[in-house]
């Protein structure tokens, strides 16, 4: 079966123990990245990202995956993504940059640029939020783009609460409205380890559904690391579970 290789590769990767500590700050972080659903392996997503932050990260604040987010730093990023299904091709570049101020408040911009079959759209967000405590964060959004974009604008909040006898629990939740419908989303992340989470989240968008997520962070020298995600939709429609693997680079 096609998802043979991606699923063991899951399963081989949170059995085994991470080889390096993963003890060096960072500044620079860049990533490949494929997602599909294993109905259809071969029909997935590129991405290919980049982040610079302006102040050292500690890969020993909490979990790999959060440590930019623990960090709190003014950064600037960069994403590129591409797809081709069914002669369906789309190009999307999207950059984007956070600004941390000694108060605790902090602005973000993001600008996007898509290519669908040839047709351009750009769209265009911000967010302004505050830093309650050293692992939380409230912020509120607006997005909106050229052509049939639809405005967009909500609330945010995330909060990292570790614990004593594992990693700790990522919660996040928002809220978001537009002119169709009004959203909400509560998720959280049990991170077992550093490296390993098992997660659930519930969204409302016109109607309810619910997911459940694993992921393995694997570093597996003092630069680079692999990781493995999982998730799947609890009594939907959509058949399969949504699979994505990629390398990360930092340094």
């Amino acid at each position: 079966m096609k998802k043979t290789p991606i699923a063991l590769a899951l399963l081989l990767s949170a059995a085994a123990p991470s080889t390096f500590a993963a003890d060096n700050e960072f500044q620079n972080e860049a990533s490949v990245r494929y997602s599909t659903n294993s109905e259809e392996v071969s029909d997935g997503v590129w991405n290919v990202a980049y982040r610079y932050y302006f102040e050292a990260v500690d890969q020993n604040n909490g979990p790999f995956a959060l440590n930019g987010f623990l960090a709190q730093k003014s950064n600037l990023g960069a994403n590129y993504l591409h797809y081709d299904i069914a002669n369906f091709d789309v190009n999307a570049l999207d950059i984007d940059g956070t600004f941390v101020f000694d108060s605790n408040w902090f602005v973000s911009a993001g600008y996007g640029r898509a290519s669908v079959d040839n047709r351009d759209s750009n769209n265009y967000r911000a967010e302004v939020g505050y830093y309650f405590n050293s692992s939380s964060a409230v912020s509120a959004f607006y997005s909106d783009g050229d052509d049939n974009a639809v405005e967009q604008y909500g609330l945010a909040v995330r909060s990292f609460i570790a614990l004593e006898s594992t990693a700790g629990v990522d919660l996040s939740a928002n809220w978001s409205h537009t002119d169709f419908d009004d959203t909400y989303n509560v998720g959280a992340d049990w991170y077992v380890t550093n490296s390993w989470y098992v997660g659930a989240n519930y969204f409302d968008t016109g109607s309810s559904d619910y997911s459940i997520s694993t992921g393995y962070w694997w570093q597996f020298s003092d630069t680079f690391s692999a990781t493995f995600d999982a998730s799947r939709l609890i009594d939907s429609d959509v058949d399969g579970v949504n699979l994505s693997a990629s390398i990360v680079g930092r340094f």
